[in-house]
C-alpha cells in the first residue's frame, strides 16, 4: 500500500476520533473515561503513522519522533487530570522532538534568529501569565514556553511537513494560553484550538512516513 494512502487513512481516523472526543466532551452525560480514551487515541493514531515511518526507515530521528508522539498521547490524558503534570509530560515530548530535529539536521543561524525573539516574547509576557493564569506556580509554564520555542526554532531547517507541524503546535499552545488568560469558553474556539493541535501531531508524524 502506498505511503500516502496509509497517511490518509491515519488522518481520517484521527479526524474521526477528534470529532468523537469533542462530541463526548460537550455531552450532558459525558463519560470521562471514554472522553480521555478518544483524545489519547487520536494522538496514538499519529504515533502509529510515525511507527510505520520508523519501521520503513529506522533512523534515530524517526524513533525519537515516535517516542515524542507516544509521550504526547499520554500527556493528552494527564493534562485533563492534572494540568501541571500534563504540561510536564508535554515538555518531555518536546524534548524528544528537539532531539529528533538535532539528529536530522544541524540548526543554523536562522534557528537562533527565531529562538531569541521568541524567548524575548515569552519573558515579556511572563508577568501577565503569572498574574492572570498561575500566580503561585508560573515558572514551570515559563520553562515549557521556552522549550516549545526551542522546538520551533530547531524545526526551521527540517522538512516542510515537520516545520508546519511545529508551527501549528506552537499556534495551538498560544491559543490555549489565550483561552486560559482571557477565560474564553467558546465551543468553536475550543474546536479550532484542538483541531490545530491534532493536525500538528499528524504533520509531525507524516514527516517520518512520507
Amino acid at each position: 500500500m502506498p505511503d500516502y494512502i496509509i497517511a490518509a487513512l491515519c488522518f481520517a481516523a484521527m479526524v474521526g476520533l477528534y470529532l468523537r472526543y469533542m462530541a463526548e466532551k460537550y455531552r450532558k452525560d459525558r463519560n470521562k473515561k471514554r472522553e480521555l480514551a478518544l483524545k489519547g487515541g487520536a494522538t496514538l493514531t499519529a504515533a502509529a503513522l510515525a511507527a510505520y515511518g520508523f519501521f520503513t526507515d529506522p533512523t534515530a530521528s524517526h524513533g525519537l519522533l515516535l517516542a515524542g508522539l507516544c509521550v504526547c498521547a499520554a500527556a493528552d490524558i494527564v493534562l485533563d487530570l492534572h494540568f501541571l503534570a500534563g504540561t510536564a509530560a508535554f515538555g518531555l515530548g518536546h524534548l524528544c522532538y528537539c532531539a529528533a530535529y538535532l539528529l536530522a539536521k544541524t540548526p543554523g543561524w536562522g534557528s537562533l534568529a527565531v529562538f531569541l525573539p521568541l524567548c524575548g516574547a515569552v519573558i515579556f509576557l511572563y508577568p501577565r501569565l503569572k498574574r492572570h493564569a498561575a500566580p503561585d506556580s508560573a515558572l514551570p509554564y515559563l520553562g515549557y514556553a521556552l522549550l516549545i520555542s526551542a522546538m520551533l526554532a530547531l524545526a526551521l531547517p527540517q522538512r516542510p511537513l515537520l516545520l508546519a507541524g511545529a508551527l501549528l503546535f506552537v499556534l495551538s499552545d498560544a491559543m490555549l494560553l489565550t483561552r486560559i488568560v482571557r477565560k474564553i469558553t467558546s465551543k468553536k474556539y475550543n474546536y479550532l484550538c484542538l483541531g490545530i493541535y491534532f493536525l500538528a501531531q499528524f504533520l509531525i508524524a507524516a514527516s517520518a512516513a512520507l
